[in-house]
């Protein structure tokens, strides 16, 4: 009796038992499921497509350029007195069969601070807006200055002026992005005009210069550096003009070239638009 007893009792307990783990079990699968509903922190993030990322024209019959910044934006230097706004539109016609238009607002001289106050100035918005590619030249006058003076106040000066040139440069992205947020920008890189009289120190100055610039610009994913130094580093007789500094016709058509060849399957693509 007494065993028959004590197995009644066991039975009762492992019962009990089974009971509160079935109920924990399931409160625990409430729980669990309630977190995972939650969308998690890359779950925010939107994955862009590489056909959205596409640039789309404005105009079913026209392809627009804005090309701005300093002298060598406008075509200083060129004999021919065309520079990128007659080059790039030749290479263009042959991988579109748009109209090809090109709006060229450079100045001789301007730095990236003349930059930016162009742009809040805000007489360009419509223009910018317009545009399905911006060309952007700029910094070769913020960095010149700097490489005249002695090697003991160079250093220190290279870094303010760096740093004042890629905070101007991060707003003329964000403008030129907030007044236009669709269009291809090309940014050209610097080159050495001088560079037979250079010592090695300015060369490093130069190169962390366009390296700086170059993981700044392409923060954004519409934005293309296009690098020059080595263009013209092993052509400077054939490329620099006899002002000594700024490219001539041949060294325009070259870069044009190389700025063609970069986005040629992005204006092919616009054909088919």
């Amino acid at each position: 009796m007494f065993k028959k007893s004590m197995w009644y009792s066991i039975i009762t307990i492992a019962l009990v038992c089974f009971i509160v783990l079935s109920i924990g079990f399931y409160q625990a699968i409430m729980v669990t499921s309630k977190v995972s509903a939650q969308p998690s922190a890359k779950a925010q993030v939107p994955q862009v497509s590489e056909d959205s990322a596409k640039p789309s024209s404005k105009n079913a019959t026209s392809f627009k350029i804005l090309i701005m910044g300093d002298s060598i934006a406008k075509g200083t230097g060129d004999e021919k007195s065309k520079g990128f706004s007659s080059y790039l539109s030749e290479y263009f016609k042959n991988n579109t069969s748009k109209e090809i238009l090109v709006d060229n607002v450079g100045i001789d001289g301007l730095g990236s601070l003349g930059l930016q106050e162009q742009l809040d100035s805000r007489r360009l918005d419509k223009t910018i807006l317009d545009s399905d590619m911006i060309l952007v030249s700029i910094g070769g006058n913020d960095l010149r200055s700097i490489l005249s003076l002695n090697n003991l106040t160079k250093e220190d000066e290279f870094k303010v002026r760096l740093d004042n040139y890629l905070n101007n440069l991060k707003q003329t992205i964000k403008d030129l992005r907030t007044a236009n947020p669709n269009s291809i920008v090309i940014f050209l890189g610097l080159y050495n005009p001088y560079e037979k009289a250079t010592s090695v120190e300015d060369t490093r100055l130069l190169n962390t210069w366009n390296y700086d610039t170059q993981q700044l610009v392409e923060e954004d994913g519409k934005w293309i550096f296009i690098p020059t130094y080595d263009l013209m580093k092993y052509n400077l007789g054939r490329y620099i003009a006899k002002d000594g500094l700024h490219p001539n016709s041949a060294g325009y058509q070259a870069l044009s070239n190389r700025i063609s060849k970069s986005v040629e399957a992005i204006i092919s693509n616009l054909s088919t638009q």
